[in-house]
């Protein structure tokens, strides 16, 4: 029996995918050695479609929606910023209105909320400043690099 490239290329799916039978994987390992063009071409189509390449660099469209996730990712930082920012200077101002100082010689309860919520505000906004969005997913959910 002739096997030709169109055959082959009809098995590349499941060759690649690990789902073809052994001698699936034989036929086309062994049409890989007589025609070692193809073979290079379908070892980079395959590299390319699986998102990495020989070489161990990233695509274009790798490095596109890596630089759009830190984009989105600053972004939800310096919203989640203003809004400790706001929360500081609304917790300062009930204590300025309802006095700073207590009777009983206690700070008011608003410049302690004040004070722990400029804390958080300016952890975020040198988070959203310097951080690296992509390491810090992965400390947190367990994955590695």
């Amino acid at each position: 029996m002739n096997v030709t490239r169109e055959v082959i290329y009809d098995l590349l799916p499941a060759y690649f995918a690990g789902e073809a039978s052994t001698d699936t994987r034989a036929l086309v390992e062994e049409f890989f050695a007589t025609d070692p063009e193809l073979g290079r071409m379908a070892a980079r189509f395959h590299a390319a479609a699986s998102g990495h390449s020989r070489e161990g660099t990233q695509t274009g469209a790798d490095r596109e929606r890596q630089s759009f996730n830190q984009a989105r990712w600053r972004l939800k930082l310096r919203q989640a910023a203003v809004g400790w920012t706001a929360g500081a200077v609304l917790a300062f101002g009930i204590a300025l209105v309802t006095g700073v100082g207590g009777r009983s010689g206690s700070p008011n309860p608003g410049v302690i909320i004040g004070l722990l919520f400029s804390a958080i505000a300016a952890a975020t906004w040198i988070a959203a400043a310097f951080g690296d969005a992509e390491r810090w997913y992965r400390a947190m959910t367990g994955e590695s690099d």
